[in-house]
């Protein structure tokens, strides 16, 4: 037996931040270079743009890591006006019908998935 594992009544999330300083913190293409730990494989879903901030590691109760980058001075992009307006009205036959009279079908997720619970539950 092993010794027991004590978890806190606080905080179920663990984390540390690090702020960036002298070029501690450095982002590569699919890694991130991180004090105390050293290089990180990451998913970059996006290219960051701005001055970096500060670094969050953060470990969820599943057990995964996750790294979040704070970044400040990034340029907001603006979508052009186009003054339109539109009406929606969400109903249980149709889903959504639109101010212009286009109605978007109901989905009607569970009557699909007890059909394929059915066939599941037979197997």
């Amino acid at each position: 037996a092993e010794y027991p594992k004590f978890k806190s009544k606080k905080t179920h999330r663990y984390s540390y931040t690090t702020k960036y300083t002298n070029g501690n913190i450095e982002l590569y293409e699919n890694k991130v270079k991180l004090p105390k730990i050293g290089l990180v494989k990451i998913k970059k879903t996006r290219t960051p743009k701005g001055r970096l901030l500060s670094a969050t590691v953060s470990q969820v109760p599943s057990g995964k890591y996750y790294v979040s980058l704070c970044y400040t001075d990034v340029e907001e992009v603006l979508f052009p006006l186009t003054y339109n307006e539109t009406g929606i009205d969400l109903g249980i036959k149709d889903f959504i019908i639109l101010s212009n009279g286009e109605k978007i079908e109901n989905p009607k997720y569970l009557k699909k998935s007890i059909e394929k619970l059915k066939k599941l539950q037979k197997q």
